[in-house]
């Protein structure tokens, strides 16, 4: 009775009876992915992209197998199970399949059709077939045993164009180009998958190799790619080795920015040593400067105008007028005087 009365006993009596049936920790991240590859054999792989916490036993059966069988052929990594390896299959029934931890406890049950699952093997042996009117013929070859249920998608383009163009064919290993131009480069690749007729999946092989038609590109992908970024690159360094030369060079720079002149230095001994003696500064001689000063006189000749009333207006002399009156009148001129008549008569 103290047992069931304390809280505490009771809450681990209660995990005990529902821990058998629960999975282990970390072990719902665990789940089975199986791929038939080209009708060979089947991966079932649950850990080779991720570490598994446990490792993991596989147990799998068909429709008409009652009792599950163990994987006989583990793929391991790091020394655990993380994928299975079955040569023995039934491709057109459900199989089943589950997953067990270190414990015994499954964690992962699953059921698949493995004909929806099937990855064909990569087209092979590419070959182009020059036609008429500059058309081209592709085919190819695959390993799959069933090439009539297949579904091809052909990707092409030529050296000058951007993007692949895609088409896709059905129960073929053939594909003719209608136009290509023979001053170009194609490239061709090939994938297949199940197409829909007999199965529902998007499982698409590898691709195959490239296959080349056209004139040869002189210049090859990695040199084109070298100099779509050397050239730019170095372009923008050599621009900024001019910047910086251009910056050092003083007599650039001063062509560039020219200095404000400054002139006192320059008329610094005309103000202290020749004390403002312009003459002996500029090393002019004493005898060259008395040749500039004149060496003669000019008598000053005076002029006299006659004005309208008679009277006459000399150089020196202006008439001045009083306040609120007329200017004075000038002086008459003196008279004329006529011969004496004895005089001419002696």
């Amino acid at each position: 009775m103290r047992v069931l009365g304390h809280p505490g006993t009771l809450l681990g009596l209660l995990l005990l009876l529902v821990a058998p049936g629960e999975p282990a920790t970390g072990s719902p991240q665990a789940k089975v992915d199986c791929i038939c590859h080209n009708g060979d054999y089947v991966i079932c792989d649950w850990g080779s992209q991720q570490k598994p916490v446990h490792n993991y036993s596989f147990y799998f059966w068909f429709e008409l197998l009652s009792k599950p069988s163990e994987c006989k052929d583990y793929i391991q990594k790091d020394g655990l199970n993380v994928a299975c390896h079955i040569s023995n299959y039934d491709l057109f029934n459900s199989m089943g399949m589950h997953l067990n931890d270190s414990q015994g406890q499954t964690v992962v049950h699953q059921e698949l059709r493995l004909s929806n699952r099937v990855r064909p093997g990569r087209p092979f042996n590419l070959t182009l077939s020059n036609l008429s009117n500059h058309q081209l013929l592709l085919t190819w070859k695959t390993p799959y045993e069933i090439p009539e249920c297949l579904e091809h998608l052909i990707r092409y383009k030529s050296n000058k164009d951007t993007e692949f163009m895609e088409h896709s064919i059905v129960n073929s290993l053939k594909f003719q180009i209608p136009s290509v131009d023979p001053e170009k480069r194609y490239t061709f690749y090939v994938k297949s998958k199940r197409n829909n007729n007999c199965a529902t999946t998007d499982l698409w092989s590898e691709e195959s190799e490239p296959a080349f038609w056209g004139k040869e590109d002189m210049s090859p992908p990695l040199l084109a790619s070298i100099k779509t970024i050397v050239i730019p690159l170095g372009s923008f360094l050599i621009l900024i080795l001019l910047l910086l030369a251009l910056l050092r060079m003083e007599r650039v720079w001063v062509v560039l920015m020219p200095r404000i002149p400054n002139p006192s230095k320059k008329f610094e001994d005309l103000f202290t040593a020749y004390q403002g003696n312009f003459s002996e500064w500029a090393g002019v001689s004493k005898d060259d400067v008395e040749t500039f000063k004149p060496n003669y006189y000019e008598d000053i000749c005076a002029i006299t105008e006659l004005l309208p009333s008679g009277g006459y207006l000399s150089a020196s002399s202006e008439p001045t007028a009083k306040s609120g009156g007329p200017p004075d009148p000038l002086p008459d001129p003196p008279p004329k005087t006529s011969p004496d008549p004895a005089a001419l008569t002696t």
